[in-house]
């Protein structure tokens, strides 16, 4: 790369890391002159949430609060309990339609405030929210979507901002002889605060929890605590430590505090009152929760939050941020992590070069994948493994190319890693097939040969490899032990019902689906050159529906061939086509587009290569052909015969039993078992 590329690239990145604060940031003014107006909330006879917003004064901040949750409507249905703590001045929410308002005939305080309003609450949820808060789009669904996405949840906190846009907290956590700190230390687009991760508690002023317990008993603040100090703290260890449950942040959910207004005086002795309150509720705190806090062993937040999973961390490195909805391989990276995360893993995706606008960045950040991306001028990257806390962590590399960028600093840094290599498949295998159909092709022999030289190094300095299947398992026998080999292919599992699809006669046209992948590329030239004019000789109507961006390269140009690009949702195509066609005439590893089409009970016609490492049967679970001729004879006796039909459709799940969920899974935990046995030799 040459100094003035260097130059261009370092003004691109500095101009984008300083947008990104500024980007993010909407400064907040300070509710002070208010008018009253209208609000008409909608209503819910069976809300799913309660949201309590107690108050005492404030009404200018009341008033903002409500205007920006009627400015941010959820779509989960809700109710809201307004409370008011007796207050000395007058207020007056008359104008709101379709909230309930409480007023205490005496002062109760916060705690005793928030206690009524969860033994008058209708809803499943309640949602503790702070007179003094702005909320932002999507502040409640984000919280409830973690409810629904994640297991065994206690209660949800959000990311809190200060007025002015900076981070004012993104979780709490618990230290070494009870020392608490708020997650404050990072910039509010740190992607250390951008993630769904668990912590200790959340702060009281944006919290969702259920109503009732798993025995159907309150979940109520503990009184011992009133009027304030510790409650919200104490309920989320209450949630945890007696009920099992796990205590998560998520930055989806954004909430700008006025930090302290409801608490604010200039009165020292009334400041002095607050400080002692304090010290003597944390007193209380440590003494009911002293044998959970003793257990405690972190030093810095880092340690804690890994700590909260266990210390089992695993640590993904990938080329690119995986596209889940675009090829196979990103789909089962997609399946792996899954499969990690069900195991109660910490996972760190490291892929360098990431930007914060990256389409694919949030789904796996609500996944809980804490995932890079760049945010520093100078040293980010590195910088960031050089505070990386976790100990023997797995370390999981896509690619061999992956490996070779990666191990040396992997080593390096952290404490004890587990080397794992995902092949994904054997590249210098593919590339070698290729060179024996160009062997003057000097390009293919330079890639072969450094493919070949990545992947010996690979495999020799890695714990753990990992075959995309039994066979390249065997393959790679010449290259490494058996016994640092543990298979793990693709995963499918059916997508739809077989009795509720369209039938054989309701089909027309044959799919191929393809990336500008080398051998995809030959396939679909094969497929449009050679197959589909013997195809058209005896049925000229036959159509052929194209996926994928392979026609960039290829310039294909006919009236019955349908070229559709990235179809981000393709499930009609598998269930209105009659068959998959899939003419690979060389490649390696396992073919994820033919796994797709069983889980949709799609018949496929491919050949030895795109069958190879599936276990499938030719005439039971798929049809194989070779050449030209045998391709265009099998589609067409596949596409006019509608018993043979049925019963390769039947025999779809047959194709899927290697590539289950539940296979995966085991195979993640032969993982997570061998690397374990490497820190117990160690």
């Amino acid at each position: 790369m040459g100094l003035r590329t260097t130059i261009k690239n370092w003004i691109e990145k500095t101009k984008y890391i300083n947008n990104l604060h500024a980007e993010q940031v909407t400064v907040t003014d300070i509710p002070v002159n208010f008018k009253r107006s209208k609000l008409v909330f909608p209503y819910f006879s069976n809300p799913t949430v309660s949201i309590i917003i107690p108050f005492y004064n404030q009404e200018a901040y009341t008033w903002a609060c409500l205007n920006s949750i009627h400015r941010h409507l959820p779509t989960v249905s809700f109710e809201i309990l307004l409370i008011n703590d007796k207050s000395s001045d007058s207020t007056d929410f008359s104008l709101i339609e379709n909230i309930q308002i409480i007023n205490n005939s005496e002062n109760l305080g916060f705690l005793k405030s928030v206690n009524q309003g969860i033994s008058m609450a209708r809803g499943e949820y309640i949602y503790l929210l702070n007179n003094d808060t702005i909320v932002k789009e999507g502040f409640l669904d984000a919280l409830y979507e973690v409810f629904a996405t994640f297991q065994n949840v206690g209660a949800v906190g959000s990311k809190l901002l200060n007025s002015d846009g900076s981070l004012q907290e993104a979780g709490c956590v618990f230290m070494k002889d009870c020392h608490i700190s708020q997650v404050v230390k990072k910039e509010h687009y740190y992607p250390e605060v951008n993630y769904i991760y668990k912590v200790d508690y959340c702060s009281g002023c944006s919290l969702l929890f259920k109503k009732y317990s798993d025995i159907h008993e309150l979940n109520l603040f503990d009184e011992q605590f009133s009027p304030a100090y510790f409650e919200e703290t104490d309920l989320c260890f209450s949630l945890r430590y007696l009920q099992g449950k796990d205590i998560y942040y998520t930055p989806f959910s954004r909430v700008v505090h006025f930090n302290g207004v409801s608490y604010n005086s200039n009165d020292e002795n009334k400041i002095q009152s607050k400080q002692q309150l304090f010290q003597k509720n944390l007193e209380k705190f440590k003494h009911k929760w002293s044998t959970e806090i003793g257990n405690i062993s972190a030093l810095n937040v880092e340690q804690r939050i890994l700590e909260l999973y266990s210390n089992k961390s695993i640590v993904f490195f990938y080329y690119r941020l995986p596209e889940y909805d675009n090829n196979s391989g990103d789909l089962r990276f997609s399946e792996i992590i899954k499969a990690v995360k069900a195991l109660g893993y910490h996972i760190t995706l490291i892929v360098d070069s990431n930007r914060i606008n990256n389409p694919y960045l949030s789904f796996f950040q609500k996944m809980g994948v804490f995932t890079y991306y760049e945010y520093r001028k100078r040293k980010g990257l590195r910088k960031y493994f050089n505070n990386i806390q976790h100990i023997n962590p797995i370390c999981w590399f896509y690619t061999a190319d992956v490996f070779i960028s990666y191990y040396k600093t992997v080593r390096k840094l952290l404490r004890n890693p587990t080397l794992v290599f995902d092949m994904v498949d054997v590249h210098h295998l593919r590339l070698l097939r290729m060179l024996e159909r160009d062997p003057l092709n000097k390009n293919l022999k330079k890639w072969y040969l450094k493919a070949l030289k990545n992947e010996k190094i690979a495999s020799s300095e890695a714990d753990i490899i990992i075959p995309i299947s039994d066979e390249e398992g065997v393959y790679m026998e010449k290259f490494c032990a058996r016994n640092k080999m543990i298979v793990i292919s693709n995963v499918h599992y059916p997508k739809v019902n077989i009795e509720k699809i369209p039938d054989f006669t309701q089909r027309s046209g044959l799919l191929f689906i393809g990336s500008k992948h080398l051998p995809n590329l030959d396939s679909m030239q094969f497929l449009h050159e050679d197959i589909m004019p013997h195809i058209w000789k005896t049925n000229p109507e036959i159509e052929l529906y194209v996926i994928g961006d392979v026609n960039t390269l290829l310039n294909i140009s006919h009236p019955k061939i349908k070229l559709l690009g990235h179809v981000p949702d393709i499930t009609d195509y598998f269930l209105n086509t009659k068959l998959m066609v899939a003419p690979l005439r060389y490649g390696a590893g396992v073919k994820g587009k033919i796994g797709q089409a069983f889980e949709y009970y799609l018949p496929v016609v491919t050949s030895k290569i795109g069958a190879e490492g599936m276990q499938l049967e030719d005439g039971e679970t798929v049809l194989l052909a070779e050449t030209a001729e045998e391709f265009a004879e099998k589609i067409l006796l596949l596409y006019t015969d509608e018993d043979l039909w049925k019963k390769i459709q039947m025999h779809s799940e047959r194709g899927l039993r290697p590539f289950s969920r539940e296979t995966l899974f085991d195979k993640i935990k032969a993982v997570e078992l061998q690397s374990k046995k490497k820190h117990h030799v160690n």
